[in-house]
C-alpha cells in the first residue's frame, strides 16, 4: 500500500468513526431537547437536591435549566428545588436564593447531598450538580420510570463541554461503559436511600476518587439489592468539563486554585 493509499484509508476510517459518533450523539440528544414531548405525570413529590461550593459562575445557568424543565412547567405542584450551600465564600448562596430554597451543610459534597435529602419533602430525590446544564426534557425522561413499581433509581449519561476529543470520548463512554451512576444526573426513592443507609459520610470528601466510588458505584450497588436501577440513555445532561483545566499546570482559574489548596475535590 502506497503512502497516499494509507492516507486515504486513514481519512476514510476517521470519517466512518466520526459518522458513528455523530449518530450516537444524536441518539443521546434528540429527545432530551424536545420541550414539546409527551410529559408524564410524576409518580410522587419530587425534590431536586443540588450541592454547591463556590459555584457563582455556573449555578444560575444550572438552576434556570432545571426550573424550565417541561415537566416542572406542567406539574409545578409536584416539585421543590433545594440548593445546599457547602460553606461557599462567594455569591453562590445569594444567587441561588433568587430561584429556590437554600440550606447549609458542612464541607463535603456528600454531606451536602445528605442534608438536602433529609430536608426534602419529596418521595423522589433528584441529584443535580451546580455546574451542569439540563436540557428541557431531561427530567421528564428520567423520572417517568418511577411509574413502574419495582424501580428504585434511574440515571442517565452525562456529556462534557470541552475539547472535541474529550466530547467524542464521552459520547462513546456514555453509550458503552455506563457502569457508574453519575452524581450529576440521577434520581432515587427517598425511602430507598434510607433503607440502604445512604452514603458513607466518613470518607474523605475532598478526595475525588473516594467521592466518585461512594456516590457513583457503591451507593447504586446497594440500591440494586432492594430494587431495579434503570439506565435511561436518552436522559443526558451536560457538565461544564472544567476538570479538564486540572491538566493545564499553568491554569490560574479559581476552580484549579481551590483544588490545589485542597478546598474541593
Amino acid at each position: 500500500m502506497s503512502v497516499s493509499d494509507k492516507i486515504v484509508t486513514g481519512a476514510s476510517g476517521f470519517g466512518l468513526f466520526s459518522w458513528f459518533t455523530s449518530k450516537l450523539h444524536g441518539r443521546l440528544t434528540d429527545e432530551v431537547y424536545n420541550r414539546y414531548a409527551h410529559v408524564y405525570e410524576p409518580a410522587g413529590i419530587v425534590s431536586i437536591v443540588i450541592p454547591a461550593y463556590n459555584e457563582e459562575d455556573y449555578i444560575e445557568q444550572a438552576l434556570k435549566s432545571i426550573l424550565s424543565q417541561n415537566i416542572i412547567l406542567k406539574y409545578s405542584d409536584y416539585f421543590e428545588c433545594i440548593v445546599v450551600d457547602n460553606e461557599s465564600t462567594d455569591k453562590t448562596s445569594q444567587i441561588a436564593k433568587q430561584y429556590c430554597q437554600v440550606i447549609s451543610a458542612p464541607r463535603g459534597k456528600l454531606n451536602a447531598r445528605h442534608a438536602g435529602i433529609v430536608q426534602a419533602s419529596g418521595d423522589i430525590i433528584v441529584s443535580c450538580d451546580a455546574d451542569t446544564y439540563y436540557p428541557p426534557n431531561w427530567l421528564n425522561l428520567l423520572i417517568r420510570h418511577f411509574n413502574e413499581s419495582n424501580v428504585v433509581a434511574v440515571y442517565g449519561p452525562h456529556l462534557t463541554q470541552g475539547n472535541l476529543l474529550y466530547k467524542i470520548g464521552m459520547v462513546w463512554y456514555a453509550n458503552l461503559i455506563h457502569y457508574t451512576m453519575s452524581g450529576s444526573g440521577n434520581a432515587f426513592l427517598k425511602k430507598a436511600y434510607f433503607a440502604v443507609n445512604g452514603f458513607d459520610l466518613s470518607i474523605d470528601q475532598l478526595n475525588r476518587q473516594e467521592i466518585q466510588i461512594e456516590e457513583e458505584i457503591v451507593f447504586p450497588a446497594k440500591l440494586k439489592t432492594i430494587g431495579r436501577v434503570v439506565f435511561e440513555l436518552k436522559a443526558c445532561s451536560f457538565t461544564s468539563g472544567r476538570h479538564l483545566e486540572l491538566k493545564d499546570i499553568r491554569s490560574k482559574s479559581k476552580y484549579v486554585q481551590e483544588v490545589k489548596r485542597g478546598e474541593r475535590f
